[in-house]
């Protein structure tokens, strides 16, 4: 069921194909789901976006890698509410940075941007996500971005040009409606300054008098002309239509699909369905092993099997990335609504472990994803 509450926009969530669900497959025990982590530093990017610099109390954590995203979890009016921030910059001085722009009606961002205060605690789960850079470098980076889908990419730009100091060429389009709009303008202007390799094309549907950069929207021709001849890796940021419109006629323009990587916006609202008041007993069925567990009540499907050492597949933690995705065999075992299945997804049986509350007894199994 679909609530009637304000939507929350929020970063996530690669496309293309999911990896393989086995490299999750470890033993994590649902308090190792979740970090704590200070606000050391809140930095106002804009009238509407703010970063969050976080130093967590346990570290970094292994394996950050840019374009990955943090599960922010907060208690807002006495509620725990998740979202899902990209990281804004590579991991430095122990601290992790996310950042965010409010949307109406967004509980989690008016929470970071108007009352969050340094010394605040948060928690958090990850880093996560498969929206990175290649392990063999292209011969031409072409990144595409609209509105806070920047974020991901400012994080990579750190890496090829601070970190690993690349000489690859890269072209970045960024979408926005009006200049005042765009996020790290003086962070980008001052990263093409310094690399000659880095041409930042900004690019505004609806600008004011005296914008002389580029209007309209970003296309996939022009994508395709920044690298003409080169071997080119994409990459995509921004809302749903903003993805699937450029990776369609990129792939029209010839370009092969596993060249294009992307990442997307989707909404998230609270769930109607009242979470379950009694414990429920679940089978587990994983890689032909079979282990019965109780679920406890507003326990989800995910944490009553990770606390009971079942080896299950998760990333985001809130029903975005589809890693977690189980299939049920029978019982009634409700999915918090939206969430990234697909309707014949739904219709077949399938659940997100990590937002699924069994209603009475129930028999899943675990999907392996290719």
């Amino acid at each position: 069921m679909i609530a009637q509450a304000p939507t929350q926009h929020a970063v996530l969530i690669s496309s293309g194909p999911r990896p393989s669900a086995k490299r999750w497959a470890r033993f994590v025990r649902p308090d190792q789901l979740h970090h704590r982590a200070q606000v050391r530093r809140i930095v106002k990017e804009s009238n509407g976006a703010a970063s969050v610099v976080l130093a967590p109390d346990n570290g970094i954590p292994e394996g950050v890698r840019a374009g990955q995203f943090l599960t922010l979890v907060a208690q807002i009016d006495g509620k725990p509410v998740k979202r899902a921030y990209s990281l804004s910059e590579l991991p430095k001085d122990g601290t992790l940075t996310i950042t965010s722009k409010r949307v109406e009606g967004g509980v989690m961002s008016a929470y970071l941007n108007a009352r969050l205060r340094e010394g605040d605690w948060l928690q958090f789960a990850g880093p996560s996500g498969d929206f990175v850079l290649p392990a063999q470098a292209p011969g031409h980076y072409v990144f595409a971005a609209a509105g806070s889908g920047i974020t991901p990419m400012m994080a990579m730009l750190d890496q090829l040009l601070g970190q690993e100091h690349r000489t690859t060429p890269i072209t970045l389009f960024y979408g926005n409606r009006r200049e005042q709009d765009i996020l790290f303008r003086e962070r980008l202007d001052a990263l093409a300054r310094r690399n000659k390799n880095l041409d930042v094309r900004y690019v505004l549907s609806k600008p004011e008098k005296g914008w002389d950069g580029h209007r309209g929207r970003i296309g996939g021709d022009a994508l395709r002309d920044a690298a003409p001849g080169a071997a080119v890796h994409y990459f995509l940021c921004g809302p749903d239509n903003f993805n699937d419109s450029l990776r369609r006629q990129l792939v029209a323009l010839g370009v092969p699909p596993q060249a294009i990587a992307s990442e997307r916006f989707t909404t998230f609202a609270r769930e109607s369905r009242p979470h379950p008041k009694d414990p429920h007993p679940v089978l587990f069925r994983v890689g032909g092993a079979e282990k019965e567990v109780t679920v406890r009540p507003g326990e989800t499907l995910l944490e009553a099997g990770l606390r009971a050492g079942v080896a299950l597949p998760f990333s985001c933690t809130m029903g975005g990335c589809g890693h977690c995705k189980v299939k049920v065999l029978d019982g009634d075992v409700a999915t918090d609504a939206p969430n990234c299945l697909t309707e014949p997804e739904r219709q077949a049986g399938y659940a997100l472990a990590c937002c699924a509350y069994p209603h009475r007894q129930a028999t899943i199994t675990v999907v392996e994803t290719a």
